[in-house]
């Protein structure tokens, strides 16, 4: 056989063997990394992306949940920590309360931001007012502002920030005026 097949055939041999293994590694990676399955936890709050500092990147569709239980506060709400330490304050967190849920009133020491995301929902203020609202709201409020919130007939979500440590008070209830 002349030499320039032989070698020839070595090449493509050789090329052969190097695409094969290049194509084996990448069925390995595409077949072993998560592929959209509900236990995916890229972009979660338990696993955030981050291209530098102060930077926090979550899929709000990853999140994971965690009861938010406390003295005085009825089974069923719960939370998703993204970012901070709400008990040390300068905590930001999402909140989900299921249909027809209320959270007793309350207050806090820190100052709250809240941005209504989902579900029509009352706030309900310590003397007794109530406010009925669509779903989508920014509620600011300063530190120990008592208010009662009721969700309506579908789960309610909320993001909320607070600037300072995360303690709370369980107040009587109101009576409602409307």
């Amino acid at each position: 056989m002349p030499k320039h097949i032989t070698h020839l055939r070595w090449n493509i041999g050789a090329w052969i063997y190097h695409l094969s293994a290049v194509l084996l590694a990448l069925g390995l990676l595409l077949f072993s990394a998560p592929q959209g399955r509900a236990d995916d936890k890229r972009a979660s709050n338990k696993h955030p992306l981050s291209f530098g500092q102060d930077q926090t990147i979550i899929d709000l569709q990853h999140v994971g949940w965690e009861p938010l239980s406390g003295e005085g506060v009825p089974p069923g709400a719960e939370f998703a920590l993204l970012r901070g330490n709400l008990v040390a304050g300068g905590g930001e967190a999402l909140i989900r309360f299921p249909a027809n849920y209320t959270f007793p009133n309350y207050s806090h020491t820190s100052d709250e931001l809240y941005i209504w995301l989902q579900g029509a929902f009352t706030y309900i203020v310590d003397d007794g007012t109530a406010t009925e609202l669509s779903g989508q709201a920014y509620i600011s409020l300063p530190g120990g502002a008592p208010r009662t919130l009721r969700c309506g007939p579908e789960p309610c979500v909320f993001y909320a920030r607070y600037s300072r440590p995360f303690h709370y008070t369980i107040h009587p209830m109101p009576a409602r005026k409307n």
